[in-house]
């Protein structure tokens, strides 16, 4: 199924909730990443909140779902997942990945939402 990505004004940042209600708002959520060629599309966006966080001592996507192995590896030098920290996609020792942060630090945010058929 194809998706629509918004890339919101970079000069705009939120935290990771105020960012995940900007995209509730639109009528999408923070983007969840699900295979390796969503994740060379997002490459192009250096700093952005992502629909992943912390939970209970487990990385959690905003649809419930538990980081998988398959694509832990984005997260560079994963660290534990203390509630309070989400994760935003960034350049890290010149390559792209995903980055822990505290949730209450502002960036900018991606949000995701399904193509409309017609």
């Amino acid at each position: 199924m194809s998706s629509c990505y918004l890339i919101n004004d970079p000069s705009e940042e939120k935290t990771w909730e105020e960012a995940r209600e900007d995209c509730r708002g639109r009528s999408s959520d923070l983007v969840v990443v699900q295979s390796q060629s969503e994740q060379n599309v997002l490459s192009f966006y250096s700093g952005y909140w992502i629909g992943l966080r912390a939970e209970g001592g487990r990385w959690k996507w905003i649809n419930g779902s538990d980081l998988t192995e398959s694509v832990s590896g984005w997260i560079h030098e994963p660290p534990s997942a203390a509630d309070g920290q989400c994760v935003v996609y960034d350049m890290f020792k010149w390559r792209y990945g995903w980055r822990s942060e505290s949730c209450a630090e502002r960036r900018r945010w991606i949000c995701k939402n399904k193509a409309l058929s017609v």
